[in-house]
């Protein structure tokens, strides 16, 4: 699946933006936003999920493995005007050498199940946090049939996620106070029929 060709059209999908309003109150729902966060957003795509979030925090910055997201991502921050508070720029967890920064909340939507060494990426993600900072991604339950990619043959990520084995991989990756909690559901035409996914917010702490 290549993203950046994507990008352009991303945000006109109606379903994306619910999606996004509603991890986002997910997100205020399961933390504490004092508004003086530095945020990181993984597998940001072209920001969605940060701009329906920029008030309640004090800066983010919003990553992308795929340039095109990346770009798309800085022009929608520029048209918004919240180039004070947010950018835009290329990572990729799991390959990039240099750290983008030092963060007080590292939050997601939908990326995860994209990234096939999900034990590396949890290890950066939380060396990126401050002790006591917070992780909260929004992913795919389980789907051991894996319909909900499959118009997608190149696909190499997870098939959503089972709690209790994600809940694992945190406490392997260093993490503590892990809490699920059902976000919002992603609703797909599969074998000409809509069929419906739930997507839950997993949030965690490290504890330094």
């Amino acid at each position: 699946m290549d993203f950046s060709d994507r990008a352009e059209t991303w945000d006109d999908d109606p379903e994306k933006v619910r999606n996004a309003v509603e991890v986002a109150a997910a997100i205020r729902r399961n933390l504490t936003l004092t508004g003086r966060e530095r945020v990181l957003e993984f597998g940001g795509g072209t920001g969605l999920l940060s701009r329906q979030l920029a008030d309640d925090v004090a800066t983010i910055l919003v990553t992308d493995a795929a340039s095109g997201m990346v770009e798309v991502a800085s022009r929608r921050i520029r048209e918004s005007g919240r180039e004070a508070s947010m950018r835009a720029t290329l990572f990729d967890p799991t390959s990039d050498p240099e750290d983008p920064g030092e963060f007080d909340v590292v939050w997601s939507m939908l990326a995860l199940h994209h990234v096939p060494d999900m034990d590396t990426a949890l290890r950066r993600l939380r060396g990126l946090l401050v002790p006591g900072g917070r992780l909260a991604l929004a992913d795919l339950d389980e789907d051991p049939g894996g319909s909900f990619h499959q118009a997608h043959g190149d696909f190499h990520g997870h098939d959503g996620f089972d709690r209790h084995a994600l809940a694992h991989a945190l406490t392997r990756a260093g993490f503590a106070d892990i809490a699920f909690d059902t976000a919002t559901h992603v609703t797909k035409e599969v074998d000409g029929a809509p069929r419906t996914y739930s997507v839950f917010l997993v949030t965690a702490t490290n504890p330094g």
